[in-house]
């Protein structure tokens, strides 16, 4: 059963396998089962691309690695500072338990959580941060490969060049693939 909106199967369970496969059906259809005029003309030229592969292979793909390598290093570096400064603070509570004031337990208590929250907030902002540069990175790439692959749709005579995902493309023979050029 399907909700009106948004496309949910039973239980509340996306249905994207289902979309895929009514896509990929649907090309199927439109691809194998030509028109009248259609039938009159050449046949269509598809041809597959292994984006992810062409992306990690050139060189703004490897750069925007090494952008994205670095700041989880430095991400993870800051978070280990502020778990050491936090875990400081917890030993400072275990070893006055017995020493120190109820209110002085209780002000590092607050200390401690406050830095737990404050570690947290810091790992979200960072999170959505990497995000963000990742996003703009490959949007920069997908930038920099849109006359490239009108370039080989022009040249090689392509109708039609997908990229060659699990799910969407079910088969792509070597003949279709033009990851390489």
């Amino acid at each position: 059963m399907f909700s009106t909106g948004t496309r949910t199967c039973r239980r509340g369970v996306m249905c994207r396998r289902f979309g895929v496969l009514l896509l990929s059906l649907t090309l199927a259809v439109a691809f194998f089962l030509p028109t009248r005029s259609e039938a009159q003309g050449p046949p269509l030229r598809i041809a597959v691309v292994n984006l992810e592969y062409v992306v990690a292979a050139s060189p703004a793909g490897k750069s925007l690695q090494q952008k994205l390598e670095t700041f989880q290093t430095e991400v993870r570096a800051e978070v280990q500072r502020r778990g050491s400064a936090a875990n400081d603070v917890r030993k400072q509570m275990a070893d006055g338990a017995n020493t120190l004031s109820q209110d002085r337990l209780a002000e590092l208590q607050q200390g401690y959580e406050d830095q737990q929250i404050a570690i947290k907030r810091y790992q979200d902002d960072k999170q959505r941060e990497g995000t963000k540069l990742q996003e703009e990175g490959l949007r920069e790439i997908e930038r920099q490969l849109q006359p490239v692959f009108e370039a080989i749709t022009k040249e090689e005579g392509y109708d039609l060049i997908l990229n060659n995902v699990t799910g969407v493309v079910v088969m792509a023979g070597p003949r279709v693939d033009i990851t390489q050029k």
